[in-house]
């Protein structure tokens, strides 16, 4: 049986889904990590076959940025 990436987006309402052509699950996992790394506003990937969630990925949150120390004034408009 074919596994499927169903991707959720922060815009999309509904998963965009995706066939995959992995023979076992970690196959399938490497693709859905580079699925998510294509829609740039997926947060998560999950993988299924037969009609099942084996697993789910999440995207990596960014890092917080340092506080400037030093730095410009906030300007007031």
């Amino acid at each position: 049986m074919t596994y499927f990436c169903f991707i959720e987006s922060s815009i999309l309402s509904v998963p965009h889904m995706e066939p995959l052509v992995a023979d076992d699950l970690d196959e399938a996992k490497l693709e859905a990590e580079a699925l998510l790394g294509q829609h740039a506003s997926g947060y998560a990937a999950h993988i299924v076959k037969d009609e099942r969630r084996l697993t789910s990925i999440r995207r990596a949150r960014a890092p917080k940025a340092a506080p400037l120390e030093n730095g410009p004034a906030p300007s007031s408009l």
